[in-house]
């Protein structure tokens, strides 16, 4: 009631309840106000300090200000954020955005006092420049305004600040994580499990299983998750996830992997799967499933025979046949050569789609080159 309230006050009054959407529909039911958010934000607070938060709020996300036509006004406004890979599916991809770590975008938003908006790919045009130029202008803004400290190197740092919706993006500002941690003895990690926190930690083994326990715990509750992996730098001082080096820590490095992209890939298939039904395609989306070896974790995505898929990415393929019951697990990429299957375009992240079954020629190129599990 209090977020009706609101929006009459801000003259929107053709609102309705959604109840399925856990939502607020308007202006015909074509806007939609999703409410996790808001909920999520306020059931901490007291009463007073909820309704006054809703109240600076709601106006600003159902009448949002107009973004600037002009690229000199709209300059200064412009800010790098993280989100999931799966952010805004029903958009369209119409945002400006750019993937950036597997499983993690940088979208580029407008900062206002009261709400962050994101701009579609049609305003690039209107500015003149192109989304690689309005990005590299959004890091240089959020570099000029964030605070370099020298970080303690025997302990897990959590980032606090005042101002938290960039929190996570620090990490983008160049050399940032780098010239923070330059008295640590150990590489630094920084962990971004949600949207609005950030950890640093010195990359001394105890600590970072230490770190990697609490931040796939933070994940997994968060209400805007972002990822449970962690983020280091290499020799040039560029920030890369930590599955790209080798560490004492790999085996956390790989259940953290694993831990994103079975989240991010389940989002995805839910998404897909309402899609396909709602335009009358058979096609099957498979799961990302995850599987134990000697050497480790891994995901596997498992092509039936005779089934039209779109498969995940994943570490391995599993080929399951349907006369003799019999399974193969043959490394993704191989798997790929010697297929030929290919991206769907459009989808992010990939999937890709299987079509017809490989005929016996190819079968045995498989069995060849399976591995056991």
């Amino acid at each position: 009631m209090q977020v009706f309230a609101q929006m009459r006050t801000a003259g929107v009054t053709d609102v309705s309840y959604d109840a399925d959407e856990f939502a607020v529909r308007y202006d015909g039911g074509d806007a939609v106000l999703h409410l996790t958010n808001l909920f999520t934000e306020t059931r901490d607070r007291s009463p007073a300090e909820a309704r006054e938060w809703l109240a600076r709020i709601v106006p600003s996300l159902v009448t949002p200000p107009a973004t600037p036509d002009d690229w000199e006004d709209v300059r200064p406004l412009l800010r790098p954020v993280l989100r999931p890979s799966t952010y805004a599916l029903d958009d369209g991809g119409s945002r400006i955005r750019r993937p950036l770590f597997p499983f993690l975008d940088e979208l580029l938003a407008v900062d206002y006092p009261d709400v962050i908006s994101f701009p579609d790919e049609s305003k690039l045009m209107e500015w003149g420049v192109t989304a690689e130029e309005a990005l590299t202008v959004a890091r240089e803004n959020l570099a000029a305004v964030v605070p370099v400290a020298e970080l303690p190197d025997d302990s897990i740092v959590r980032i606090a600040v005042d101002e938290t919706d960039y929190l996570s993006s620090w990490i983008l500002v160049p050399d940032w994580l780098l010239v923070s941690t330059a008295n640590f003895e150990h590489p630094p990690v920084a962990f971004i499990p949600d949207q609005q926190t950030l950890l640093i930690v010195p990359g001394d083994p105890e600590l970072l299983s230490q770190a990697f326990e609490m931040v796939e715990q933070e994940y997994r509750e968060a209400a805007r998750p972002l990822s449970p992996q962690g983020y280091t730098v290499d020799e040039s001082g560029l920030v890369i996830p930590m599955d790209c080096v080798s560490t004492g820590n790999d085996a956390e490095v790989a259940r953290a992997r694993t831990v994103l992209a079975s989240a991010e890939y389940g989002v995805q298939q839910q998404w897909l799967e309402e899609r396909l039904q709602a335009d009358l395609e058979v096609i099957y989306v498979s799961s990302l499933m995850v599987a134990e070896r000697e050497d480790g974790i891994h995901t596997v995505a498992v092509w039936g025979e005779n089934v039209d898929a779109a498969l995940p990415v994943a570490d391995f393929i599993a080929f399951a046949t349907e006369d003799d019951d019999r399974t193969i697990q043959v490394p993704f990429a191989t798997a790929v050569d010697i297929t030929g299957i290919a991206p769907i375009p459009g989808v992010h992240p990939p999937r890709y789609r299987t079509g017809r079954w490989p005929d016996a020629a190819v079968f045995d190129r498989l069995t060849q080159v399976a591995v056991a599990f």
